[in-house]
């Protein structure tokens, strides 16, 4: 039954409910595009986000150093220890103290210990003694030894010539910090130099510094630290300041980096014994035991700039006695933001001098040794920086 009373009606009801479904199709597609633009929107904004992180925040790799930043970054300076030059006024590290990954290089292990394997001459740079110090120290990296002696006699032992016009150079920078001993405000660098890749004069060097008696023809490190404490060669006050450590077992390894070229990591198991006016305070008679670590960053210096020479109060250049300068090659260094830190943990005790052997005594101390371990014999430090190179 029709419920138009006339066809009229009927067509003006049939144009409503086009339109009422006109409206809809059209309510929906509006939905349609809302949401399609509602997604664009969101799709553009972390595109765009995303643009804005890359084009604003340049990633580590894009920073590079320049030639004179390379050449200052393998220095060791005194000076910058009173001026902080590697920090801003924030208080952060300058990026130009930090090798970034477009600078960094690995390295291999096997190149480093090459470079470690032979004899080195030592100095204290920013020393106020008036008299000089018997420094070297020797590694054999075929026996995975070391010996280093330290000693106020007046004399130098090894004074040969050094390796070429840029030899490679083991250098500590220490900074005057809250607790540093001794306690005056006064920086050092102790600066090791090689001379030779050949460790067969070892047993001679060490003759002629201490006066040991040769027991065997062909003696190594550990038969010359072994012959030293037997003597008790360290248990007497023989000048103002003396001392010697030996290392066993130490080693260096590649660590990968999350980004970048792979680093390098140092360890070095310690024995070390001494008297007189030292940082570290030794009981004559018992050893310390400590452990030696940092981690490297690899990177190359041109060598191009050259180091501005500085001035002393009586009109003498002082260049050589504020800076250890890197030159030109490959190197490895260990700073804030480089690596980490070398770290020297080192602890004494009267239970660790009953150690019998130099295996033993070459180790960290067990955790049964530690707990006897008294907190005012216990001596830490951490080198504000650390340089190797040129390596070989």
């Amino acid at each position: 039954m029709n419920q138009f009373s006339n066809p009229g009606e009927e067509l003006a009801a049939d144009l409503t409910l086009v339109s009422a479904l006109d409206a809809s199709l059209y309510a929906s597609n509006a939905l349609m595009v809302r949401a399609m633009k509602t997604h664009t929107l969101v799709f553009k904004l972390v595109i765009g986000c995303a643009s804005a992180l890359i084009i604003q925040a340049p990633s580590y790799a894009q920073r590079t150093l320049n030639a004179a930043q390379l050449d200052s970054l393998v220095r060791l300076d005194m000076n910058s220890c009173s001026n902080q030059s590697t920090q801003l006024a924030s208080g952060k590290t300058d990026p130009a103290a930090i090798i970034p990954a477009s600078n960094a290089q690995s390295v291999t292990a096997e190149r480093i210990t090459k470079t470690l394997h032979g004899i080195w001459r030592g100095r204290v740079l920013g020393d106020d003694k008036d008299i000089g110090v018997d420094y070297f120290w020797i590694t054999d990296t075929r026996r995975n030894e070391s010996l280093i002696i330290a000693q106020r006699s007046g004399t130098e032992t090894v004074n040969g010539p050094v390796q070429g016009a840029s030899p490679p150079k083991f250098s500590f920078l220490m900074c005057a910090h809250d607790g540093y001993t001794p306690s005056k405000a006064t920086p050092q660098i102790h600066e090791f130099v090689k001379v030779s890749d050949n460790v067969d004069e070892a047993p001679r060097i060490v003759q002629r510094a201490t006066g040991l008696k040769l027991r065997k023809a062909n003696p190594t490190l550990s038969d010359l630290w072994q012959g030293l404490v037997a003597m008790g060669y360290f248990n007497d006050e023989r000048y103002s300041a003396y001392a010697g450590g030996f290392f066993k077992s130490f080693s260096v390894k590649s660590v990968a980096n999350p980004v970048g070229a792979s680093g390098i990591a140092m360890n070095w198991n310690g024995e070390y014994r001494g008297g007189g006016s030292t940082a570290l305070k030794f009981i004559n008679g018992v050893p310390v035991y400590g452990i030696e670590h940092a981690e490297f960053t690899g990177t190359h210096a041109p060598g191009v700039t050259p180091v501005a020479s500085v001035s002393s109060k009586v009109g003498v250049v002082a260049e050589a006695a504020t800076v250890s300068s890197g030159g030109a090659g490959d190197f490895l260094v260990s700073s804030p933001g480089n690596g980490k830190l070398w770290k020297v943990e080192a602890y004494s005790s009267a239970a660790a001098a009953a150690a019998p052997t130099a295996a033993k005594a070459s180790t960290a101390l067990t955790s049964a040794q530690a707990q006897t371990v008294p907190i005012e014999t216990s001596y830490e430090v951490a080198f504000d920086k650390v340089v190797i190179g040129p390596l070989q």
